[in-house]
């Protein structure tokens, strides 16, 4: 890659600086115009704190952000804008451009951005960030990375941002934060809400909604995996990140720097069919990179999801210059492939249980030493982690930290460790590994590499479970509220939508569902097993009229009504009655029915595969 200086770096970096002076300027005036409780000399120093910290933080997340390193881009951070393709959006099943997002945002104020791993939900983020920055609106962005609430203490989202600019500048406050939110002109960015520990989500997600609550004209953007939880959140408007579509994955990979041979012939493959057979893969960014990572080297992209990492990753142990055809990488550990992936995958399936994306250097010392010793080789730790930094760069350095290049690396690790399972205790880890996080990729792989040991360990287990617990609701006008009660808190309406409203309590059960859903292709939800769309809109009328009656309020006056379901003995009949009327619960018959039918079909499937195998060894 050339990195010689540009004539024109010196004119640019002036017009970022005058660009920063001006947001600084146009957003601390209004906001020092709006205190009057405090004499001129007090606002004199609240001024030069704001404009001394906003100033400093600007300058340095904008250098920050608008740079990044990638898995094409190892050794040196690059710009933003030099590979990024603008994003396309869905919001209520209408496109919406990310060139209009801003204008969106400041009328939407409050904004969740959802998309499945890969997608581009933290680049985009970054790109925002940016062109706040950059567009001279005057409003100003603060960007805070959640998955550094995990390694907090207090877990606080507004002591998270206050720390963010006090690190700045050391006279910043809690107070001068809640000036600069409540007089307006801040838009917040939480990127990666699902990095989050599952612990402390909910508390996180409550802080959320009472800052929203609290300062009116907040700006926020929420960025995540996709989530039903999003639908409860009253005041945000949900947007969903679009696949790529063929025209704009051309241009991705038209954009990147690569080895201009073999950039050709995958931009030619990809227009040529590709992209039509490799759909899913195409149109997501991460992956769409890997596949130009790996065509240099294997004839046929995988169509599965765990071969296709597999392909990804040994691409990236044998390769190190993504400029350079076939550069054969120079290893630290001096490991066989085989071993190697044995640490790394004992590596990635501690810290996935341990919930963490982002290390200390202890900590990352420490569940190497575990991992090594797991997986009974012989390395230093510190060789190990300068592979993982500087050969295949599953790691990246994050200031004093460590990070992985993307998330859904360690999922595909853990899950490859997970096939090894030698231990009388399968279902318990198996179970732990499932119920650490339902919205990633972990079981679903693992499901993919080796279905027979998630059916019979976990699958089979769990089901009877379920059934078990359904069965053993008394019989009485209570029962439907029950067992609903094993999978939801209670009920609500918001704007368009009937959502029910789970408690950390009730995720086991709940999260079971949601990954059989994924595990199988999202059958769960198909006709034959009783799932019907439309009744939504006799639920949400007979919800909305049961609400003005008899329910409890949640938060503020004015903030959503949800109806309370786990002592349903507080209910009167006539409540009752009506809950059952009103269709809510009508998803119960199609949870049980579908865990009968799939119990009997898993069961019998596992005993034909027990019988064929002894037939053909031993006749």
């Amino acid at each position: 890659m050339d990195n010689k200086p540009d004539v024109t770096t010196d004119m640019l970096e002036a017009a970022t600086s005058s660009a920063i002076s001006k947001l600084v300027e146009e957003t601390i005036l209004p906001i020092t115009r709006g205190i009057t409780h405090l004499s001129r000399n007090m606002i004199a120093k609240r001024q030069v704190i704001l404009e001394t910290c906003f100033t400093e933080y600007t300058k340095r997340c904008y250098q920050r952000y608008s740079k990044t390193k990638t898995l094409l881009y190892r050794e040196t951070p690059v710009k933003l804008k030099n590979f990024y393709v603008r994003t396309d959006l869905t919001k209520n099943n209408r496109k919406i451009n990310e060139n209009g997002f801003l204008d969106r945002l400041k009328e939407d104020k409050r904004v969740v951005v959802s998309g499945t791993a890969g997608s581009g939900k933290s680049t985009f983020c970054k790109s925002i960030f940016i062109e706040t920055i950059e567009s001279k609106k005057g409003t100003f962005p603060i960007f805070l990375e959640l998955r550094h609430l995990n390694s907090k203490k207090t877990g606080s989202l507004f002591d998270f941002v206050t720390q963010s600019l006090s690190t700045v500048d050391k006279n910043f406050k809690k107070e001068h934060l809640d000036i600069a939110l409540r007089l307006g002109k801040i838009l917040l960015i939480f990127d990666g809400f699902d990095e989050i520990d599952s612990d402390k989500r909910d508390a996180c997600e409550k802080e959320l909604i009472e800052l929203s609550n609290k300062y009116h004209n907040l700006m926020v953007i929420v960025s995540s995996r996709i989530d039903s939880r999003f639908s409860s959140w009253e005041e945000f408007h949900v947007y969903y990140v679009n696949p790529l579509d063929k025209k704009k994955s051309l241009e991705l990979i038209a954009k990147l720097e690569y080895d201009t041979e073999v950039q050709e012939k995958f931009l030619h493959a990809l227009d040529q069919k590709l992209y039509e057979t490799h759909t899913s893969f195409a149109s997501n960014p991460l992956l769409l990179t890997m596949m130009l990572l790996t065509y240099e080297q294997i004839a046929e992209i995988p169509n599965k999801i765990h071969l296709f990492y597999e392909q990804a990753f040994l691409t990236l142990f044998n390769k190190h210059d993504s400029l350079k055809s076939l550069y054969k990488r120079k290893s630290s550990s001096e490991l066989p492939l085989d071993d190697f992936k044995k640490i790394l995958s004992a590596f990635c399936a501690l810290s996935y249980l341990d919930r963490l994306y982002t290390f200390s250097e202890e900590k990352i010392f420490d569940l190497l030493s575990k991992s090594i010793k797991i997986s009974g080789k012989t390395t230093k730790e510190s060789l190990f982690l300068t592979d993982l930094l500087d050969s295949v760069c599953i790691l990246q350095r994050d200031g004093l930290e460590y990070t992985f290049t993307h998330r859904s690396f360690q999922e595909y690790f853990a899950s490859l460790f997970m096939t090894g399972l030698t231990s009388k205790n399968k279902f318990e880890i198996l179970d732990k590994f499932a119920l650490t996080n339902d919205r990633d990729m972990v079981m679903p792989m693992l499901y993919d590499m080796h279905p027979d040991l998630v059916e019979t360990e976990w699958v089979i287990p769990r089901l009877r479970n379920l059934l078990e617990q359904i069965e053993a609701v008394p019989n009485d006008k209570f029962k439907d509220i029950r067992i609903f009660a094993l999978f939801y808190d209670s009920i609500g309406v918001r704007e368009r939508n009937v959502v029910y409203i789970r408690s950390s309590s009730r995720f086991t059960q709940l999260t079971f569902i949601r990954l059989l859903a994924a595990i199988y292709d999202g059958e769960i939800h198909k006709k034959k097993y009783g799932f019907n769309r439309s009744t939504s809109k006799n639920k949400r009328a007979a919800l909305e009229e049961l609400m003005k009656e008899d329910m409890d309020r949640d938060g503020e006056d004015g903030g959503p009504r949800d109806l309370h379901l786990s002592k349903p003995e507080k209910l009167t009949d006539e409540t009752i009655s009506r809950i059952k009327e009103s269709g809510v619960f009508d998803f119960l018959g199609v949870y049980e029915n579908y865990c009968r039918v799939k119990l009997e079909e898993v069961q019998n499937s596992q005993r034909k595969k027990t019988v064929d195998l002894e037939q053909l060894l031993l006749g």
